[in-house]
């Protein structure tokens, strides 16, 4: 067999190999599963929601606020399954809620937009139970936003109890499935007791935040019925616009407890059940104070450590003055508190 000839048979083989690959397709990542055992939320017993696992069909939210289009226009970057909305704090509502960073910006200026809403169902890793999951994220940019639902058939004074799955995936690396550099993504629940619908109202019974970064946390919340009807809300809030902040939720149950005495306002008591992970691997937060924890290991130095978790050296010192009075001196297996979450 002449060299020619060869040469040609191998690159033919090496042409199929590569059309056979790109016929399968990219692999995906291995499902990150979660910490208990795995139910399909339809086997929740009572459960009063409305596709509580955010399964299809997906369709279109109606509708933008943006003052340049007509009323009723459709969103096309929001796409919801039945049963839920999504809800965004409006960009520019505020001078605290740009749009836009530009040389005239105050310093620190970070991008605020809302978020596009799309099924997970393409990744099957970011899906806990079923075939779908509800996925929203903001690109480069902050967001505060959720999802929503609106429950009939109660009587005032009956307690009830809201749990949701969810998990956050933060990052400015373009491909890394795993989070890193985002200080809190601020996920809670809530629960409206007069089944209003305002994310924004004081009558919302809220969880405490906490951050589940790349594995499912669920978050829970008890408030009592003042009416026949109650709104269940999801909610983040990164605080640092990110390539990537991207929220996934699924597998929610929406159930009476018990009863209680009816509210005459926000009813305050909750029931939360934090993910022991922190915001940055590595780390975990104390959920009493908010601190966001980290051992600190071998070769570890202030000025590594502040680069690590987006800080400073001198905030590093002034959160652990009273265990290290010198932070430049750091004791290996002593816990080092590295950020803080908003309470």
């Amino acid at each position: 067999m002449s060299k020619t000839i060869y040469r040609r048979g191998l690159t033919i083989a090496i042409m199929m190999l590569i059309a056979a690959i790109a016929a399968v397709g990219p692999l995906s990542a291995a499902p990150i599963t979660a910490s208990v055992a795995v139910e399909p939320t339809q086997a929740v017993a009572g459960n009063l929601l409305t596709n509580p696992g955010f399964e299809a069909p997906f369709a279109k939210q109606c509708c933008h606020t943006e003052p340049e289009f007509p009323p009723n226009t459709p969103v096309d970057e929001v796409q919801v399954p039945f049963g839920w909305s999504g809800w965004w704090r409006t960009p520019d509502s505020a001078p605290q809620f740009p749009s836009t960073c530009n040389e005239k910006s105050p310093p620190g200026c970070a991008a605020f937009h809302r978020p596009e809403w799309r099924e997970a169902g393409l990744f099957p890793n970011r899906i806990r139970t079923g075939n779908n999951a509800q996925k929203y994220f903001t690109f480069w940019s902050n967001h505060e936003a959720g999802m929503f639902q609106r429950v009939t058939g109660f009587r005032p004074g009956q307690r009830v109890q809201f749990g949701v799955y969810m998990m956050a995936w933060s990052t400015n690396k373009n491909e890394d499935i795993t989070s890193d550099g985002q200080q809190t993504m601020t996920l809670k629940v809530g629960i409206d007791p007069f089944g209003g619908t305002d994310p924004f109202s004081s009558n919302i019974v809220w969880s405490q935040p906490g951050d589940s970064y790349d594995r499912w946390g669920q978050f829970a919340v008890e408030a009592v019925s003042g009416g026949n009807a109650v709104t269940v809300f999801t909610y983040s809030r990164p605080i640092y616009p990110l390539q990537h902040n991207d929220v996934y939720v699924d597998d929610a149950a929406l159930v009476v407890v018990g009863a209680g005495t009816a509210p005459s306002g926000n009813s305050g008591g909750t029931v939360v059940r934090p993910p022991a992970t922190g915001p940055f691997p590595g780390t975990t937060v104390d959920v009493k104070t908010g601190d966001i924890l980290y051992v600190i290991q071998p070769g570890d130095t202030a000025w590594s450590l502040s680069r690590r978790f987006n800080t400073t050296v001198k905030q590093l010192a002034d959160w652990n003055k009273a265990k290290f009075p010198k932070i430049e001196v750091l004791r290996v297996g002593k816990t080092l508190i590295v950020g803080k979450t908003k309470k």
